[in-house]
This record gives C-alpha cells, sequence and structure tokens, in this order.
C-alpha cells in the first residue's frame, strides 16, 4: 500500500487530496457575527475601525482585530481605501469589495447539494427579516414593494430571468455606494434605515400542466367523439345545411 494512503485510496491528510466545496474566505469572514456586522457596514459605504466602534457599541481593539481578520485572512473580502493621520495615529479606511454578503459569483461556485444547504439559511435569514418587520410595525411605507411573480417558462426563459436577477442586484449595489455617498456628504443629515432588498428565482415545486399533452389529448379525443355520434356539433350542421341544399335541387 502507497505510503499515507488508506485501503479506500485516501491520502490520510484530513481532506487535503479532496475539491474545495466552499470558499473558505466567505466561510471565514462569516463565521462571526461581529465580522458579518463589520462587512454589512462595509458594504454600505466606508468604515474605519474607530467609526465601527462606535456604530457597533464595540470595544476597539475587538473591531480592529476582526478588520484585521477580514482583510488579512480574508482576501478580497475588504479592502483599504486611505490613511487619515489622526494625532500622532493613522486611522485606516476599509470598502468591502463584495457588494453582498454572498456574491452571485460564490453562489454559483457552491456544489449543487451545499447550494440547497446555503439557500435555506438565506430564505431562513430572509423570512425572519420579513417577521421581524412586521412584528415592529414596518411594511406600511411608499418605498415598501413585495411582489411574488409565478411563472412557467422554457430553458431560454429560465435563463434571462436569472440575468435579469443578477442585473438587478447589480444596480441595487451600486445604488447602495451612491446613497452610501449621498451620506457621507450629508454629514449625518440624512437619515439612514435599514433596507432589505431580495431577488428570489427558483424552481418551484409545483408542476405546470402539459399544454402538449392536454392539446395532444383534445386532438385525440375529436375523432372519437365524431366516430361515436357521427359527427361533431357543428359538422352536424353543415351536414345536415348539405342534405337541405340537395333536397332544394331535385
Amino acid at each position: 500500500m502507497p505510503r499515507g494512503k488508506s485501503p479506500n485510496g485516501n491520502t490520510g491528510k484530513g481532506g487535503e487530496h479532496l475539491p474545495v466545496l466552499v470558499d473558505t474566505r466567505l466561510v471565514k469572514a462569516l463565521d462571526h457575527v461581529l465580522r458579518q456586522h463589520i462587512l454589512l457596514a462595509a458594504v454600505a459605504g466606508e468604515v474605519s475601525p474607530k467609526g465601527l466602534s462606535k456604530m457597533l457599541n464595540e470595544g476597539l481593539s475587538q473591531v480592529s482585530y476582526h478588520v484585521k481578520v477580514l482583510r488579512d485572512e480574508c482576501d478580497g473580502m475588504i479592502e483599504e481605501t486611505r490613511t487619515v493621520p489622526r494625532r500622532g495615529a493613522v486611522e485606516h479606511y476599509y470598502r468591502a469589495s463584495a457588494r453582498t454578503l454572498l456574491p452571485a459569483k460564490t453562489w454559483r461556485g457552491l456544489r449543487k447539494g451545499l447550494r440547497a444547504v446555503v439557500g435555506a439559511g438565506q430564505a431562513s435569514d430572509l423570512f425572519n427579516d420579513l417577521a421581524d418587520a412586521l412584528k415592529a410595525g414596518k411594511l406600511r411605507g411608499k418605498h415598501d414593494d413585495i411582489t411574488r411573480t409565478p411563472l412557467i417558462l422554457d430553458a431560454e426563459g429560465r435563463r434571462n430571468v436569472k440575468a435579469i436577477a443578477e442585473r438587478a442586484t447589480a444596480e441595487v449595489a451600486r445604488e447602495q455606494g451612491a446613497a452610501a455617498r449621498r451620506m457621507e456628504k450629508g454629514n449625518g443629515d440624512e437619515e439612514a434605515t435599514g433596507y432589505t432588498f431580495a431577488v428570489l428565482a427558483f424552481e418551484t415545486a409545483w408542476e405546470p400542466p402539459d399544454m402538449h399533452a392536454l392539446v395532444a389529448e383534445t386532438e385525440a379525443a375529436a375523432p372519437a367523439e365524431n366516430g361515436a355520434n357521427g359527427s361533431t356539433r357543428n359538422g352536424g350542421r353543415r351536414n345536415r345545411s348539405r342534405r337541405k341544399v340537395a333536397i332544394a335541387g331535385k
């Protein structure tokens, strides 16, 4: 037996021989609640550890540690934008490089079975957001919009709707950046409101009727009807009309 391999062919290296199924940067980034909120703030706009400490009511050392984890151990999740000298120290500012907490590219990279698990988690978070909003008496404003549109699509339609969903998400991400810039310029004059935007485009559990089968069934039933009754209702009228013409011509 080759050295380091088990009888079933595994290398015995704790999974090093297996393909990566989930982006480990994302797992590392989101496995602590404080990092989740730091990422959300960094998606909304430019942040610094000092500002985050005040915003989240957390110790500066704790926030700085988690910012460092996001910067150094979750390559690509946040990036430094600028530094500002502050009384003998340097304040570092950051933005999230991904505009959502689960970017579309990461979602597409998940294996099919894992999409079901992650998708269920995201749906649960969405429904919790919705339930909390209802409980708090929200969903009454003129800016709220909740729509549900059941569709019956072919393969091309599914691809097109998926592309539409991705474009909508990208457009909303750009608006988040614009809103962040407006709020920065407003020096706190602009009211900041927590807002959830969700796009759901998925294959349903219910099956639409097979229109081709229904048409074929109807067409197959028509000759049988004609054979049993001698003619269809309309056909009968036409035949009777022809007989009357023949009699009048005698």
